[in-house]
């Protein structure tokens, strides 16, 4: 996690990320070159309708354009791999899943069920910026949400911007065997696989995505999901899903999940898909 003590230093490593120009950077936002090359000087700051643009756009949290884009910056630290950032010289990241248990089921009034199509645009984008080069259809994830609408959640953050989410996918069995021996690729899921009667004996539960992008939004999101298999107590049950970073499979293996599979995720993306499966009974409740 780097930190950065102007605007420019970030806008720099932002394109950088990207793999973007500066007119690559000035076309996008509807600006010109020079524009682009004032704020990475830090000879001016970027206007509110612009400074909107990259938080809906490009997903650069709110919370570190408001430290940077002012006369007197204050310093934030961010990690363009991980999308997140903090506020102190302390890593945001989870060092252990342990952290997540307690017994208080948190609440705020910034989560929401996911219902708007930029709940599920930015799912992709996280999704995408996260080394899955092959996201799922939208409608899966639109369905899913309706379905399983306690564990399909998006956190906003005060100032409304979206800050993290947790798409949870209510899997037919069958679709999860499928996935689980390779025979069906993960963006090759559609509405039919979906489990909408609970049918099946066993339930699966498959992770799409989990994100969030501070210590605080992550503890709330993640208290919403062990909240509701603590509460339900399912009798046969599967969670699963497909990481596609390290940190988030070591989360999970300490949680309870086995890796089944690691390979690499298709030609032509630099990654590694990691298939997880296994449920949350021992890290909940000790069995």
């Amino acid at each position: 996690m780097k930190k950065y003590q102007t605007l420019g230093e970030l806008l720099i490593d932002f394109r950088k990320h990207r793999n973007m120009t500066q007119l690559d950077f000035a076309a996008i936002l509807d600006v010109d070159a020079r524009t682009i090359l004032r704020w990475e000087k830090n000879e001016s700051l970027i206007k509110v309708e612009k400074e909107k643009l990259l938080i809906e756009i490009f997903g650069i949290p709110h919370q570190v354009l408001r430290n940077l884009n002012t006369d007197k910056p204050i310093p934030i630290y961010f990690d363009f791999n991980r999308w997140a950032y903090s506020l102190s010289s302390l890593s945001m990241m989870v060092k252990n899943s342990a952290e997540f248990k307690t017994d208080v089921e948190f609440d705020t009034d910034r989560i929401e069920t996911i219902s708007k199509e930029e709940d599920i645009e930015f799912i992709t984008y996280i999704q995408t910026n996260q080394k899955n080069c092959e996201p799922l259809n939208a409608e899966v994830i639109r369905t899913a949400a309706k379905l399983l609408p306690e564990l399909n959640l998006v956190i906003y953050g005060q100032s409304g911007f979206h800050e993290g989410h947790i798409s949870i996918l209510p899997l037919k069995y069958d679709s999860f065997i499928k996935l689980r021996d390779k025979t069906m690729r993960e963006n090759e899921l559609t509405i039919n696989d979906l489990n909408n009667n609970s049918t099946d004996k066993t339930l699966v539960f498959f992770y799409y995505s989990v994100y969030a992008n501070s210590t605080e939004n992550i503890y709330f999101l993640m208290n919403k999901l062990l909240s509701h298999f603590k509460n339900k107590k399912y009798k046969d049950y599967i969670f699963a899903g497909i990481s596609y970073r390290k940190n988030k499979v070591d989360r999970l293996q300490e949680m309870g999940m086995k890796v089944i599979w690691e390979e690499p995720h298709s030609e032509g993306c630099d990654t590694t898909a990691t298939f997880v499966a296994g449920n949350l009974d021992e890290f909940l409740f000790g069995k």
